[in-house]
C-alpha cells in the first residue's frame, strides 16, 4: 500500500458480509476468504521451568510447548488492553437499551494460519488487534517465538504480510493516536510506539519505571498500566512519568487491563475475578464468578459497545459483562472449538477475533 494517501484518521475495523448465511459456511481453511471483498467502511471498537507440555494444533498435530507458556510470571505476563480509537469523548456509560445480543452458538467464519506471525506450530502469538484505513484491513499480532510484531494486510481480494522485528516480544496493543499503536516490550521497563499504515513502522520507545504485564490507553497523554511482580495498576504519560498509582488492597496478579469511560477494567489471575476502578483508583464493581463458573485463570478483558469481555485461558472460554458486572453470558466455549484462548478483539459487525495458545486466530460472528 505504499504510495496511497494516508488518511489522517483510523478507523477500527467492520467486516460486513455481502452475502447473507443462510446456508451453513464451508469448512474455513487459512486465508480462507470466501471469495469475498471486505467492506470495511465502518468501525471497530478495540480498547492479555524447563517442563514440555504437549498439544493439538488445529490440524490435529502435536506440538510441544513450554509450561511458562502457560503461565508466565513476571517475565512472561501478556494480555489485551482495551482496543479503540483514543477519544476524549467517551461511549455510552452502560449498555444499549436494546442490545444486538441473541442467545444461540456463535458461528464460526474464519481461520487465520500459516500466515507470518500466525503460524502453526509457533509456541505463541499473544495479542491480536483489527483495524482499519481507507478500504485496506490489517491483523497484528504479537509474536513470542520471532520477537516481532506482524500484520497481515488486505485490501479487496489482495493480501500482504509485514514485520517489525524487535528485539524482544510484546505484551499487547493499545491504540494511541490515529495511524499510532503502542505495546508493552515483555520482561523489559520498555513501551515501542509504531506506525501501522502504510506499512509497519517503529516511531519511538519510551522508557518505564515498572515492567507492565499490559498497557491500556486512558486518555489523551495518558496511559494506565498493570504489573504482576509485587501487584500493582499505575497511571503514566507519554514520556513514562507515573502521575498516579492504585492502592492495591484490592489487587493480587492484575494480568491485564482495558479502559472504559475513563474507568480500568482489571483482570486478576490470582483473585479469579474482573474488577473496575475509577481513575482515582477506587474499585466500582468486582465480579468472582461463583460453582461452576469459576474462573481458572489468565484472564484477558477488553470493553466494547458498552460491555466487557474477558478470556478465561485455561478455562477455555469468553464470558461477557454489563460494565457494571453483571454477567450475560459465556460467548465462547470449548463446545466452539477454542482452546486456551488469549487475545480477543470485537467488530462492530459482531466478528470476534481470538487468538489462541497455538498459534492461529479464530474468527467468529456472534449473535
Amino acid at each position: 500500500m505504499s504510495g496511497r494517501r494516508t488518511s489522517s484518521r483510523l478507523k477500527i475495523m467492520t467486516r460486513s458480509s455481502s452475502k447473507s448465511l443462510e446456508k451453513s459456511p464451508p469448512k474455513p481453511t487459512p486465508y480462507s476468504r470466501n471469495g469475498r471483498k471486505c467492506a470495511s467502511k465502518g468501525i471497530i471498537s478495540c480498547s492479555r521451568n524447563g517442563r514440555k507440555c504437549a498439544s493439538k494444533d488445529p490440524n490435529g498435530q502435536v506440538h510441544n510447548r513450554p509450561a511458562d507458556a502457560e503461565h508466565p510470571n513476571d517475565t512472561s505476563k501478556t494480555s489485551n488492553s482495551t482496543k479503540g480509537k483514543p477519544s476524549s469523548k467517551e461511549s455510552p456509560a452502560g449498555p444499549p437499551n436494546q442490545p444486538n445480543i441473541a442467545p444461540g452458538r456463535c458461528e464460526l467464519v474464519e481461520v487465520i494460519e500459516n500466515t507470518q506471525g500466525c503460524r502453526t506450530g509457533s509456541l505463541v502469538t499473544m495479542d491480536v488487534l483489527v483495524i482499519t484505513h481507507e478500504d485496506a484491513t490489517v491483523i497484528l499480532t504479537t509474536d513470542r517465538d520471532n520477537s516481532s510484531v506482524n500484520a497481515l494486510f488486505r485490501e479487496g481480494v489482495e493480501e500482504r504480510t509485514s514485520s517489525l522485528p524487535l528485539s524482544h516480544c510484546l505484551t499487547n496493543f493499545t491504540v494511541i493516536e490515529d495511524n499510532l499503536v503502542a505495546a508493552g516490550v515483555w520482561c523489559l521497563a520498555k513501551i515501542i510506539v509504531f506506525k501501522v499504515f502504510p506499512d509497519l513502522d517503529l516511531q519511538r520507545t519510551i522508557e518505564t519505571s515498572t515492567r507492565y504485564s499490559c498497557i491500556a490507553f486512558l486518555s489523551p497523554g495518558t496511559m494506565v498500566g498493570s504489573y504482576v511482580q509485587k501487584a500493582g495498576v499505575e497511571i503514566f504519560d507519554m514520556s513514562g512519568n507515573v502521575l498516579r498509582k492504585f492502592d492495591v488492597i484490592h489487587i493480587d496478579e492484575p494480568y491485564s487491563l482495558c479502559t472504559f469511560n475513563g474507568n480500568c477494567i482489571v483482570g486478576d489471575t490470582k483473585k479469579r475475578a474482573i474488577m473496575s476502578f475509577n481513575d482515582m483508583g477506587n474499585m466500582q464493581f468486582k465480579y468472582p464468578p461463583r460453582g461452576g463458573k469459576k474462573f481458572v485463570g489468565l484472564l484477558t478483558v477488553t470493553a466494547h459497545r458498552g460491555y466487557i469481555y474477558a478470556a478465561d485461558r485455561k478455562g477455555n472460554r469468553v464470558v461477557q459483562l454489563t460494565v457494571d458486572g453483571k454477567f450475560v453470558r459465556d460467548v465462547l466455549t470449548a463446545e466452539d472449538g477454542i482452546e486456551e484462548p488469549q487475545g480477543i478483539c470485537i467488530t462492530d459487525d459482531n466478528l470476534l477475533y481470538v487468538s489462541v495458545i497455538y498459534s492461529y486466530i479464530k474468527v467468529f460472528r456472534i449473535g
